[in-house]
């Protein structure tokens, strides 16, 4: 059995390997990197003379059609920093290491590999994600919810490019069924049997049903399974064929969390669906929703280990698992690594202009790699990752346009007590980018109101020149505005009906959190109608409780039309005007206006919450 250093050890590693000190531009920060990803995690000596098996699984989920790095603001001892992290090379390089480390090692994403990006997706239609797995050696992976935004055909032609470009990967799917007539002609497998070293390790896939029915758009002969009793009925029927059982989930975190003491046999978990961050970010000003890896409790009375790793390819997950000769676990360890790519930091916030800022950013971003107790890596270029996604990169580059400024940054958050990444701090008060982009379309419209779902706007804006790339990425899903008339007392209605049906699961279901302009609200998750205090402002910017028996034009989207994200009020009214895709009716307001409209201080959408 190979032994690994603890990370606790490595800043004694660090002298001992390296033989000198860090400098103050950290020129030492890539040998660091090299020796957390070589020596993270290990049976420790409570259990070790017990470890019979390790097996470690590297994993993403969520990645949503990014295939270049994406932005996060960290609080280091400079202040905050804005930096890119993860990525194609980062996260190759990372698998390379390990597969070098250990050849067993498995490689698995957890859903939603496509939409979300639509710079890349609307493009491409799921070839470049194809090829971005291809290029990992995705061994497994399973359908998140986005992969039945456009039905059936849109999972087949995704299923053509996996076998096309990414041939060993395999899709695990124990829910799902189709029709005879669906165009998805191979739906994965149930199970899937693994010899992983000396132990048969068998394999399962689920995705979210219920949220993919409320919140996708799935073909009607499309229909899925219970998950705790389809799973259980198959870990029975396997218990003696394998001796260890790995359930890659796309259903979120709390999800996971739950159905883990339900399942009699599984030990392992892989999750996606929440973006749930795991692990210990909070000192670096990131909000984790839970430990790396969490230890449950089956119900048989075993340890399982559960995980996630965060979105967009920011994180690549690290697990091993330590089982004893009988196949039950002894100990969940690993860490999700955050590649960062030191060299793009840049200081959010300048105290002194004559300061060496791009010095200082740097050196805080390398202070963090370089800390032993982080899981933060340097990132590292990689030949392989390159060369597979440069057509695709100089394609989706060569319809770059510059459309305006950005005047501020924007949090693009949903459920309100949520962290803004952009800024490096909880946002209490609603989507901004929703409040925003809600300004732009009623501009010059009879709409008094902008009713979205915050999940349609998936990422931040940052400040400065705003492109059609940056469009796509924050409003992926080319939606059509419309304009319905709806009653003050049913407009509350519905934000009620959202609530409630928010309420159930907020971690799975926060995409379908009310924002938008010219109305606000207050929130009380414990009550049976949550929505109080509903306010509307008019294009004056004066504000007045809604009126029950008052008829309001309100411009929301085709996809809330549909009755879907709990909007099934919306469903019944008739459309008054089709104002076109959301992305069109952007860029024509830039194009008059050469610029996002600047949020007017102290607006909020929700204006009170409790839960």
């Amino acid at each position: 059995m190979k032994v690994f250093f603890k990370l606790t050890a490595l800043a004694a590693a660090v002298g001992l390997l390296i033989g000198c000190s860090v400098n103050d531009n950290g020129d030492v920060q890539s040998d660091v990197s090299e020796i957390k990803i070589r020596n993270i995690s290990a049976a420790d000596d409570a259990v070790a003379d017990k470890v019979a098996y390790i097996l470690e699984i590297i994993h993403v989920n969520d990645v949503h059609s990014y295939i270049d790095p994406a932005g996060v603001t960290l609080k280091t001892d400079r202040g905050m920093v804005r930096v890119k992290a993860g990525g194609p090379e980062a996260i190759k390089s990372v698998i390379e290491t390990r597969k070098k480390i250990n050849p067993d090692a498995l490689v698995i994403s957890a859903g939603d590999q496509i939409t979300g990006n639509a710079a890349n997706y609307d493009i491409f239609h799921g070839k470049a994600d194809a090829a971005l797995h291809g290029m990992y050696g995705t061994d497994f992976y399973v359908l998140g919810n986005h992969e039945f935004d456009h039905g059936g055909k849109g999972i087949a032609t995704f299923m053509e490019y996996m076998k096309e470009l990414s041939p060993k990967s395999v899709l695990l799917n124990s829910d799902l069924t189709v029709g005879h007539d669906s165009p998805v002609k191979d739906t994965g497998v149930r199970e899937y049997f693994k010899n992983v070293g000396d132990r048969t390790v068998v394999l399962y896939g689920v995705t979210a049903g219920g949220k993919i029915k409320e919140s996708s758009s799935p073909d009607p002969d499309m229909n899925f399974s219970d998950t705790v009793s389809t799973i259980n009925e198959l870990t029975a029927k396997n218990r003696d064929k394998a001796s260890i059982h790995v359930l890659v989930s796309h259903q979120g975190v709390i999800a996971d969390r739950t159905n883990s003491a339900l399942f009699n046999d599984v030990d392992i978990i892989i999750g996606g669906d929440s973006h749930s961050l795991c692990g210990n970010f909070s000192k670096y000003g990131l909000k984790g929703e839970c430990t790396y890896p969490m230890t449950r409790e089956n119900a048989s009375g075993h340890k399982i280990c559960v995980v996630q790793a965060n979105e967009y390819g920011k994180i690549v997950g690290d697990l091993r698992v330590s089982f004893d000769s009988d196949g039950n676990v002894l100990k969940c360890e690993g860490s999700p690594f955050m590649p960062l790519w030191s060299e793009t930091a840049y200081m959010k916030k300048v105290a002194d202009p004559a300061d060496d800022t791009k010095g200082m950013a740097v050196a805080a971003i390398r202070g963090l790699v370089n800390d032993p107790e982080s899981t933060f890596i340097e990132a590292r270029s990689n030949e392989t990752a390159s060369a597979a996604m440069k057509p695709y990169r100089d394609e989706i580059k060569s319809h770059y346009s510059y459309l305006g400024k950005a005047p501020q940054d924007l949090c693009s958050t949903r459920f309100p007590t949520d962290d803004c990444v952009i800024k490096n701090e909880v946002n209490p008060f609603g989507s901004e980018s929703c409040r925003v982009f809600g300004m732009a379309y009623l501009d010059g419209t009879d709409a008094q109101i902008l009713l979205g779902n915050s999940g349609g706007y998936r990422v931040d804006v940052e400040s400065g020149d705003f492109t059609d790339a940056t469009l796509l990425a924050v409003a992926p899903f080319s939606n059509e505005l419309k304009t319905v008339d709806m009653k003050g007392s049913v407009f509350v209605d519905t934000l009620n009906q959202v609530m409630r049906y928010i309420g159930q699961d907020p971690a799975a279901r926060d995409g379908g959190m009310p924002c938008g302009y010219g109305f606000s609200y207050s929130v009380d998750l414990t009550s049976k109608n949550p929505v109080t205090r509903v306010t509307v402002t008019d294009k004056s910017g004066k504000s007045a409780a809604i009126d029950p028996a008052r008829t309001y034009r309100v411009m929301t989207n085709s996809f809330l039309l549909q009755g879907k994200d709990g909007y099934r009020n919306l469903k019944r009214l008739k459309v008054i005007r089709d104002f076109g895709v959301d992305s069109d009716v952007m860029k024509k307001y830039l194009a008059e206006h050469g610029s996002l409209p600047v949020l007017p201080e102290n607006s909020r959408t929700i204006t009170d919450f409790k839960e």
